[in-house]
C-alpha cells in the first residue's frame, strides 16, 4: 500500500522518505527490474494519493480508497476505466494532476504537446527513472 493511501486509511506508514526516490531506486537497481518496478509503483501510488487529495480533498480520497479505485493503479488502462466511471470527462484532469505530481517527484520537466495520454506519460516517467538508475 502506498504511503499516501496508508495515511488516508489510517494504516501504518513506511519509514522510507517519500520524496527521495533515488535512494530506493539506486538500492533496487542492483537487485532486479521487479524491485525497480515496485519502487516506481510506490511513487505512482503516492502521486495518485497526493494528486487526488490536493484536487478533491482528504475525504474524497478516503471514499475512493474504500471503493477500491486504486487497486489497479499501476495498470494505466484499468485505472483510466475506473477513473472514467467515477469522474466521467473529469478523469483526464485528475490524470494530469497525478502525472504532474509524479514528474515533480522525479524531477522530470512536464512538457507535453498535443493530446494528453496517461499511459504514455507513465512510460516517459518509467524511462526517465530507468535512465537515472543506469547513470548512477
Amino acid at each position: 500500500m502506498s504511503r499516501s493511501l496508508a495515511l488516508a486509511m489510517g494504516s501504518p506508514v513506511s519509514t522510507i522518505p517519500q520524496n527521495d526516490f533515488r535512494t530506493s531506486w539506486k538500492t533496487n537497481r542492483t537487485n532486479s527490474a521487479l524491485a525497480q518496478e515496485k519502487t516506481f509503483s510506490s511513487l505512482l501510488n503516492d502521486s495518485i494519493g497526493d494528486g487526488i487529495r490536493g484536487a478533491l480533498g482528504q475525504a474524497i480520497l478516503g471514499v475512493l480508497t474504500d471503493q477500491g479505485l486504486f487497486d489497479k493503479a499501476s495498470n494505466p488502462k484499468e485505472f483510466q476505466i475506473k477513473l472514467q466511471s467515477v469522474f466521467g470527462n473529469g478523469a483526464t484532469v485528475i490524470e494530469k494532476v497525478i502525472i504532474k505530481d509524479l514528474f515533480r517527484k522525479l524531477n522530470i520537466p512536464y512538457t507535453f504537446q498535443g493530446p494528453f495520454n496517461y499511459g504514455e506519460a507513465l512510460d516517459k516517467a518509467r524511462e526517465a527513472c530507468t535512465a537515472e538508475a543506469r547513470t548512477k
